[in-house]
């Protein structure tokens, strides 16, 4: 038997981006009901809740399945447009206005301090995650992998396997952190110990227990709570 997630040791930190590393997920709410407000459906925040951590793409097909728009059935605009629609917007804030989350300097510090490997894996598209690393001055990560790029989004653990795979690392060896249930999900169906930081929205989620361990911010994440993940 190979060794598991409880008994390998950890070599690296694959962190989700939006709502864990900068303060988009209340963007992303904001572009998705002002886009779909353009074509005349009315999303409550409950409904976008339902669709976070999953990957743009996937968010218009399930409103176009969910809640039809006048034309919709004509396929026109397509998925793929309005899914570029809500990346250009989202590109545009991030560029001009994104912030970090609380404690995400100090944790990636700490982090690089004890030596282990960093990795991005988001359900974001590429053009989204460089310019976020750009931002936040995390051009430096050179592993970046995205689920646009996949078969299958989160709650499956593609990106997540992936990511282990471009880091040349069994996924026992890998720490993922999220903050949306469909992200941890996805890390532990990759076979991942798993931190959470909980979108507040979210907090009640019942799919945060599969985590390992449920933090209130990443000004939580010290060395001594990294030791008890196995780094």
């Amino acid at each position: 038997m190979g060794d598991t997630p409880a008994t390998q040791a950890v070599e690296a930190v694959i962190l989700d981006m939006d709502g864990l590393l900068i303060d988009t997920e209340p963007v992303w709410r904001d572009v998705e009901r002002e886009l779909f407000g353009e074509l005349g459906i009315q999303l409550s925040e409950a409904d976008m809740l339902a669709t976070m951590g999953r990957r743009a793409l996937e968010m218009v097909a399930h409103w176009r399945r969910q809640r039809p728009w006048p034309g919709a059935e004509t396929g026109e605009p397509s998925d793929q447009v309005l899914a570029e629609r809500v990346i250009d917007r989202m590109v545009a804030h991030v560029s001009s206005r994104g912030e970090p989350m609380p404690g995400v300097v100090q944790a990636i510090e700490l982090i690089r301090r004890l030596g282990l490997r960093v990795a991005i894996a988001s359900s974001s598209p590429h053009r989204l995650i460089d310019a976020v690393c750009a931002r936040l001055r995390l051009e430096w990560i050179e592993v970046r992998c995205s689920a646009s790029d996949e078969q299958r989004g989160k709650p499956a653990g593609d990106v997540y396997l992936t990511a282990a795979r471009r880091l040349g690392l069994r996924p026992a060896a890998c720490l993922a952190i999220e903050d949306s249930p469909n992200g941890v999900l996805s890390a532990r169906a990759a076979g991942m110990r798993c931190v959470a930081v909980p979108d507040r929205h979210l907090a009640g989620d019942p799919r945060y227990r599969e985590a390992d361990l449920v933090l209130g911010s990443l000004r939580e994440l010290d060395e001594e709570v990294l030791r008890t993940l196995g780094v």
